[in-house]
């Protein structure tokens, strides 16, 4: 409910301080425009009759002080001091503007002061009086004194041939500054009353704009609300709410009203097609649902089948295989040691003959031994991947484990001219795992880097790093691209150029690798860029002993995480591409 009012109040509320605010401004422009113009209006005016008034006090004073200043010089001349006093006073008497008349020499020795007349015969020692002084010619200063405001007319009197001194007439301000005291207060009073008529029509305006408003925005509104109060219902799933709208407007809000409706009937017939899909749907997903899980039932059944067949088929085969590697042995043993000694010729073609005889059973017992090693790789891959593996876990030291490895492989080194740099971190710490399978590992790796490598070193690394032992095998052959890096650990994958660089063997030496190592806890990867040589490289979890006194490792074998590549790391040399195969 609460939800409903607000929507109902929005677009009123908005539409009614929306207009409320444009009246409000628009008065307090208007208002403000009004007072600044009648203001300056005002002011004007209160300068221009400020102007007038000083105008007529400078010229009633400039003429009075020529005719008094004449009488005086003629009373000076004459040594008639008391009939200039006389004169003095009655001018002073006779003009109410006239506030006093100072009669005085050139040294500011007072004559006549009618404002203080103990000052008479005294002498002057005021910033006016000295001013005065000094004046040649009339001039007219005003000066503050005692809270009240002067004008003073300032003439000079020559008596003779000589300045005599000077007569001053002085002039209250106090009227003019009531007169623009008043004026003020008439400007403000004006102001008042013209934001008071502001205040009261804005206050009609807003009452009146509200009404209107009010009025235009619930005509508005209310097929609004009702539109979206059928929104709100059909976002429930009411679609028979459509038939309830009706806007017999034909502006914008009866098109919306219409579009509203023909969108709600289209939304109740794809609804219920989406249920009768869905209901279909269900039904689909189910019986594919079993249709997959019996085909993954039967590929289970034929990877079984599979794995079955590839150990049963080399088990048949290695028998066989045996005896023909042993006879061909005996054979090439009798030959060369009893047929051989017992043929003295001196034919090319019996020599030439004897020789290829030795190189083709050399050939017969090399392609032997290596379909061996194949056939041993399929059996050692199946038996691991059907569980079949015995592993015979116990503490380790890495470092015995890749001395084993490295003495192996010696002899790879030798026929190929290559070097072999070994680093084995000191206290290193123990590993739990199967000494021959991890044995198994490190040779591989060995043996793959010498035969990818022409010329260079191969470096075995050894380090502890977090809560493992990592064992790195760096080369500098060919390296791999990129791409490739996952593949080489892939059953039966082999990356390079089939035609031109096909490499023997199965491509099962790196998968069994991966094996090994995931049934270990830990995880294998590659580093490699072409014409950079290549980087092996895999973790074992150190051992910790549990309270019961019994080893185990950090991370489960169960739990083990399968990397096949890592970032590459810039201390860490590359190998050229190559094939995965025999590994």
């Amino acid at each position: 409910m609460r939800e409903r009012i607000h929507i109902k109040r929005g677009i009123r509320w908005k539409l009614l301080t929306t207009m409320i605010g444009l009246i409000v401004g628009l008065l307090l422009t208007f208002t403000f425009l009004q007072i600044s113009t009648q203001k300056d209006i005002l002011e004007k005016e209160l300068e221009r009759r400020i102007y007038l008034m000083k105008k007529n006090l400078v010229e009633q004073g400039a003429l009075l002080s020529d005719n008094l200043a004449r009488q005086t010089e003629e009373g000076i001349a004459s040594f008639n001091f008391s009939h200039v006093t006389e004169i003095i006073k009655k001018t002073v008497s006779d003009h109410k503007e006239l506030s006093y008349i100072i009669l005085m020499d050139s040294s500011c020795v007072a004559y006549t002061h009618t404002l203080q007349s103990e000052l008479q015969q005294e002498k002057l020692i005021a910033d006016e009086d000295t001013f005065a002084a000094v004046q040649e010619k009339a001039v007219i200063n005003e000066y503050e004194k005692g809270g009240n405001q002067f004008m003073e007319m300032i003439v000079p009197l020559n008596v003779g041939t000589g300045k005599w001194g000077a007569l001053r007439l002085g002039f209250s301000l106090d009227v003019l500054h009531k007169e623009i005291e008043l004026s003020n207060k008439e400007i403000r009073k004006k102001i008042q009353d013209i934001i008071i008529r502001s205040v009261i029509t804005a206050v009609l305006f807003i009452i009146i704009g509200a009404v209107v408003v009010y009025m235009i925005s619930t005509k508005l509104s209310r097929p609004l609300i009702r539109l979206t109060e059928s929104a709100r219902l059909l976002a429930k799933g009411d679609f028979a709410i459509s038939a309830n709208i009706k806007v017999n407007s034909r502006d914008e809000v009866g098109m919306l009203a219409e579009s509203f409706t023909e969108m709600a009937e289209n939304l109740k017939t794809s609804y219920e097609k989406l249920e009768e899909y869905s209901r279909t749907l269900e039904q689909k997903v189910e019986e594919r649902t079993s249709e997959l899980r019996e085909a993954n039932e039967k590929l289970k059944e034929l990877d079984k089948i599979k794995s079955d067949f590839l150990s049963t088929v080399s088990h048949e085969l290695r028998t066989p295989l045996t005896s023909v590697i042993g006879f061909t042995k005996i054979i090439k043993k009798r030959f060369e040691e009893i047929i051989v000694p017992q043929i003295k010729t001196e034919d090319g073609k019996t020599l030439k003959a004897m020789r290829q005889i030795g190189e083709n059973v050399g050939i017969i017992i090399s392609e032997g031994e290596r379909l061996t090693s194949l056939i041993n790789d399929v059996l050692d891959l199946s038996k691991i991947e059907a569980g079949k593996v015995e592993w015979k876990m116990e503490p380790l030291l890495m470092s015995d484990i890749i001395a084993q490895a490295t003495a192996a492989t010696h002899s790879l080194f030798e026929q190929k001219g290559l070097k072999l740099i070994k680093y084995v971190e000191d206290n290193l710490p123990v590993i739990n795992g199967d000494k021959y399978r991890l044995m198994q590992v490190v040779i591989n790796l060995i043996s793959n880097a010498v035969k990818f490598t022409d010329e260079g070193i191969v470096t075995c690394a050894v380090r502890k790093t977090g809560n493992g032992v990592t064992v790195s095998v760096i080369d500098t052959g060919r390296g791999i691209a990129p791409s490739d890096h996952v593949n080489v650990f892939e059953k039966f994958k082999q990356v390079g150029d089939t035609l031109t660089d096909k490499p023997s063997g199965t491509g099962l030496g790196l998968p069994i690798c991966k094996q090994i190592i995931a049934h270990h806890g830990g995880r294998i990867w590659v580093e490699s860029e072409p014409g950079k040589g290549s980087t092996f490289s895999f973790t074992i979890p150190i051992m910790t002993t549990a309270g019961t006194g019994q080893i185990r490792s950090d991370i489960p074998a169960n739990q083990a995480q399968d990397y096949t590549t890592a970032p590459a790391r810039p201390s860490v040399k590359h190998r050229k591409e190559r094939s995965c195969g025999g590994r």
